[in-house]
């Protein structure tokens, strides 16, 4: 079933074109990885898909819903969530308190009156998740660079999305936290669907199902990773080389 399709997307900035036509279906329950190089258009047409850049043409449609000329958080309430290259974490809360603020957004204005002694069951669940449970109280500041990024997919989790966005969610971890992280997205994955911007290649290779390449604002390719990984204008856009030719 399809949830996302994006037809013809173009986003001009004055005589600039970040995205140049995209055609992209998303089908319920995938794993997508978006590569490119630097200034491919990969946070804009992540942007573009939550409103917070307008399409300049095209059509962008959500559960059968067309996003065009939503406003952010209409988008959000529509089950789109994303996470940001800058962390949006507040540092002085609590791990607990820091989830259930993200979820706030579904809850009723009587609802929002009353302070909850305890987390509801669903956001005990989503902590434990993700791996935060004995860090429910602690707070967000004293948190190490992975365990902030986990807490970050937790409050994304908290606000009910069918689909998420996330840019470079393995950034700055080391190898057991990348691991880690890897695992928790192919958990996710069985119950929403999920759209990863990535460049660290080892990480794509093994968690990777299906890839889709831009670079300068157009598609370029999109496979599984073993159909992109060995595409020649891949190897010469992307890895920066252009593949050797065999020798007669």
């Amino acid at each position: 079933m399809s949830l996302l399709h994006i037809h013809g997307l173009t986003v001009t900035f004055g005589d600039f074109t970040a995205l140049d036509h995209i055609d992209l279906t998303l089908t319920e329950g995938e794993l997508r990885f978006l590569i490119g190089p630097n200034g491919a258009g990969k946070t804009t047409l992540i942007d573009a898909i939550t409103g917070r850049t307008r399409p300049t043409s095209g059509t962008i449609t959500f559960n059968n819903q067309t996003l065009n000329g939503k406003a952010e958080h209409r988008i959000v309430r529509a089950g789109i969530g994303r996470t940001f290259q800058t962390s949006v974490v507040f540092d002085e809360l609590t791990v607990a308190d820091n989830v259930d603020l993200a979820a706030s957004h579904r809850l009723h204005p009587w609802q929002l009156l009353r302070r909850r002694r305890t987390l509801p069951p669903a956001l005990t669940h989503i902590l434990d998740r993700v791996g935060l449970t004995a860090h429910t109280h602690t707070k967000a500041a004293t948190l190490s660079h992975g365990q902030r990024q986990w807490l970050e997919i937790a409050m994304l989790l908290a606000q009910q999305p069918r689909l998420l966005l996330l840019d470079e969610p393995v950034a700055g971890m080391n190898t057991q936290e990348r691991t880690r992280t890897g695992d928790l997205l192919t958990e996710i994955a069985t119950d929403h669907t999920i759209i990863v911007i990535e460049h660290d290649m080892d990480f794509l290779r093994r968690y990777a199902r299906q890839v889709t390449v831009l670079h300068e604002g157009r598609i370029l390719t999109h496979g599984d990773v073993h159909t992109v990984q060995n595409d020649p204008r891949v190897q010469e856009v992307y890895l920066g080389h252009t593949p050797q030719k065999a020798t007669p």
